[in-house]
């Protein structure tokens, strides 16, 4: 099948894509459901199911670079925010009178008053108005080396976006997921032409209610997420049993560990499976000791899990009956 289609806009695409967004990178690494948190010249900080990478621009394809760089959740260079001072140009790098530099330049196009090129966070258009005299003669005199032109298994988006060699892998009411080179993107129905939305039956009424049922349970999911610990680790849970006594009661029994060098004062709640309080205790430790062993027995509801909490850290343990 010929794909040879065009998305409706950069920022529509950008969103749908976020929940099923992989980046595989040059050197073989792929980085999967990943989040652009933000970009500098040294590359994209990215946050992803493992943890967190700075992953540079030459590590990823440069059809692919300005993608990324769109979907950055801060749309301004992290460097630009910090007023950190810039590199001075390099051989490799085109500086405007204005100042502007754009980084690891390839030529794509040369116009009567304009070149196209790709830099290390995408694409741009630049006037030869805004180059020195030298540095116009240099491009008007240069060969360009333009992408290929895309072929039956690529996706051009309505901004110049190739993803190439595209593979369709989950049909939903709002839209496609597919592999392409670079990674796995999902692209809304609403993103793509008419005769695609036709060809997979798209009913834009299931659709939006598909999108509106997904953004519900992800927002009540955010509500209900587990808190993340702030800070070092200032206590520990051990010696934890968990016991089925008779008449339906649940004993859970633990000590908790001050790992620092001042008395802390920590809380141990029992919770069910869906994360409710059944019973909290409070605990006193003394610095740099253990307290005594701890039993709180619980009536008729099996506990899931224990959670302890002193200041801003929090552990919370799963139970084994």
């Amino acid at each position: 099948m010929r794909i040879g289609w065009a998305m409706a806009g950069m920022i529509v695409g950008a969103a749908l894509a976020a929940p099923a967004e992989d980046m595989k990178t040059l050197s073989g690494t792929t980085y999967s459901n990943i989040v652009i948190s933000s970009y500098d010249r040294d590359g994209y900080a990215i946050r992803h199911a493992g943890g967190t990478n700075l992953v540079p621009y030459g590590d990823v394809t440069a059809e692919l670079r300005g993608y990324y760089k769109g979907l950055s959740l801060s749309p301004v260079p992290a460097s630009r925010l910090a007023g950190e001072q810039q590199e001075p140009a390099g051989p490799n790098d085109l500086e405007t009178l204005s100042g502007e530099i754009y980084r690891n330049v390839v030529l794509k196009e040369v116009a009567e008053d304009a070149i196209l090129i790709a830099h290390d966070t995408g694409m741009a258009r630049v006037s030869f108005a805004a180059l020195p005299q030298a540095v116009q003669e240099k491009y008007r005199a240069a060969t360009p080396a333009p992408d290929p032109a895309p072929g039956a298994n690529d996706l051009v988006t309505a901004y110049g976006q190739i993803f190439r060699n595209v593979e369709i892998t989950l049909e939903e009411p709002d839209g496609l997921t597919f592999r392409h080179a670079g990674g796995t993107t999902k692209v809304g129905f609403l993103a793509l032409p008419e005769e695609v939305r036709q060809k997979y039956n798209y009913d834009p009424v299931a659709g939006w209610k598909y999108a509106r049922d997904r953004a519900a349970q992800k927002a009540l999911k955010e509500l209900t997420a587990e808190p993340e610990s702030q800070g070092p680790t200032l206590v520990e849970v051990a010696n934890l049993q968990a016991e089925a006594m008779p008449d339906s009661v649940y004993r859970v029994s633990f000590s908790v560990k001050n790992l620092t060098p001042q008395a802390r004062s920590a809380t141990a709640t029992v919770r069910d499976a869906k994360r409710t309080a059944l019973i909290s205790r409070p605990i006193e430790i003394a610095a740099n000791s253990g307290s005594k062993l701890l039993q709180i027995e619980v009536p008729t509801i099996q506990p899931k899990d224990l959670l302890v909490v002193c200041g801003a850290y929090r552990t919370n343990c799963v139970l084994s009956w």
